[in-house]
């Protein structure tokens, strides 16, 4: 083996072990100070070959890379070290535990809200220390062989202020209102409101707000996070604390057309219909061959935007069939396209 082998092999065993040890030591954190010394003293008990001055290196820059797990007392010498106020242990999860949590994380943090996700930083910097020590590789190197690709055109999330996902997030803990000054779309400056938060509702790239005003509880409206330009708690309880958003969100308008749902019958060339047999549209999807070589797919669903959507994406590749209505608006959507096209 070349010394220039040697040397890599040598500076990757460094690492791992430093990894392993710094694990180790955010493990040993509880509710008493433990002194530099008494964290040697446990490190040489569990099998680590480390010099005292290496683990006071290894303390100079643990508080700083688990905030979450590492206090510091430097007011007097000896410096002693804790679990912070609030703070948690090492979740004690697996290799495999660790691969699925970054899986999540790169799948979820393009779609949700800036900041959404901060509550489980501690989590991925475990995640990401328990796979540094995989010496094998194996598991350190999986999450590179896994690419996670979000379906259609994708649009960066919505911008929303620091604090205000944060706010509602304990307005809806405890069940309070909140004070907001919000921007409406078709507005240039921002009104002040009291709102009763219900719930929240990710939908695409923004999330919105489902509440009522505090003069009207009994109507509820979605307001898009990214146009709050202040939150505060309010002084009363909700008057939504107890109710489920998932009852109130499908019923609110851009969110469903109308009440209930309507049978579709939708003619796809074979070329763009193919993938329902794969990918149904529900359990209870009939497809068939048409004599003129198209596919006829019938099913029941929600009469939302969300259908419409769908089926534009298709273009000239489907039909609409049945029902009537829904046919006609897209025969008029047609026309007035083809108007659009026909001016240049």
């Amino acid at each position: 083996m070349t010394n220039r082998n040697l040397k890599k092999n040598k500076s990757r065993t460094t690492h791992f072990e430093a990894s392993k040890r710094a694990l180790s030591i955010v493990g040993m954190m509880g509710q008493a100070y433990l002194e530099t010394k008494h964290i040697h003293q446990r490190l040489m008990e569990l099998g680590f070959d480390v010099s005292l001055r290496t683990v006071e290196r290894d303390m100079k820059i643990l508080p700083d890379i688990f905030p979450q797990h590492v206090y510091v007392n430097d007011m007097s010498k000896p410096y002693g070290y804790k679990l912070p106020k609030g703070g948690r242990k090492l979740s004690g999860m697996s290799p495999e535990e660790a691969v699925c949590l970054q899986l999540a994380f790169d799948y979820l943090n393009p779609l949700l809200p800036n900041g959404s996700l901060d509550p489980i930083a501690p989590y991925l910097k475990e995640a990401e220390v328990i796979l540094e020590m995989q010496q094998s590789g194996k598991m350190k190197n999986w999450k590179n062989k896994v690419l996670t690709l979000n379906e259609g055109f994708n649009l960066q999330p919505a911008i929303i202020k620091e604090g205000i996902l944060s706010t509602i997030h304990k307005a809806l803990w405890t069940g309070t209102t909140i004070k907001a000054a919000y921007t409406s779309k078709n507005k240039k400056e921002p009104s002040e409101y009291v709102l009763h938060p219900c719930g929240l509702v990710y939908r695409g790239r923004i999330s919105y707000l489902v509440c009522s005003f505090d003069k009207d509880t009994d109507k509820f409206i979605y307001l898009a996070l990214q146009r709050f330009q202040s939150v505060e708690i309010g002084d009363e309880y909700s008057a939504h604390r107890d109710k489920n958003v998932r009852t109130v969100a499908k019923d609110l308008v851009g969110f469903r057309l109308k009440p209930g749902k309507i049978k579709i019958a939708l003619k796809f060339s074979l070329y763009a219909g193919s993938h329902l047999y794969e990918t149904p549209i529900s359990d209870t999807q009939k497809i068939s061959s048409t004599k003129d070589g198209f596919l006829l797919v019938e099913d029941t669903v929600n009469d939302d935007m969300e259908l419409r959507f769908w089926i534009r994406a298709f273009g000239e590749e489907v039909e609409v069939m049945k029902p009537k209505s829904l046919r006609n608006e897209f025969t008029q959507l047609s026309k007035r396209i083809g108007k659009k096209y026909e001016k240049s």
